[in-house]
């Protein structure tokens, strides 16, 4: 399966919505909604935002993952930048196709070429699967993480 990769459009703001609750429905279930107007306003601001980037991953003529990438200024490591990639999702179909490999592999060359010293991402303890996933594309454990709501 061809899988091709692009910035997200604004148009794709429905799809990308329903890709993310594929995971906040069975993580976050309490998560509070938000209105369209302020997800499209969000929306702007990511895409304004030039160290942010939000991919999405075609193919079979629709958009099937996603993943946002952020580049942080960073003080050590000799002024190097780093990179979060946060909401990779691949859609339920076609999970094990590829499609979240191409997404993990255009993330990293953004961090790359924006001469990031490093590429991070966190996942939920109970996301098993996801897990393994990193792991087999070379990712290792290398923090423990810790997190507050506020």
């Amino acid at each position: 399966m061809k899988v091709a990769m692009r910035p997200a459009l604004e148009a794709d703001l429905p799809r990308l919505l329903e890709l993310l609750g594929q995971i906040d429905s069975s993580m976050y279930p309490q998560r509070e909604d938000a209105s369209d107007a302020l997800r499209l306003s969000v929306f702007r601001q990511i895409a304004a935002d030039p160290r942010q980037h939000l991919l999405v991953a075609e193919a079979d003529g629709r958009i099937v993952g996603t993943a946002q990438l952020t580049v942080i200024p960073h003080l050590s490591r000799s002024c190097k930048p780093l990179a979060v990639v946060e909401g990779v999702v691949v859609d339920e179909a076609y999970r094990g196709k590829g499609v979240g490999a191409a997404l993990m592999r255009a993330v990293e060359q953004i961090a790359r070429q924006a001469g990031c010293y490093k590429l991070t991402l966190s996942t939920n303890l109970a996301r098993s699967g996801a897990h393994r996933f990193y792991s087999r594309l070379g990712w290792q454990r290398t923090h423990y993480g810790f997190s507050v709501e506020v």
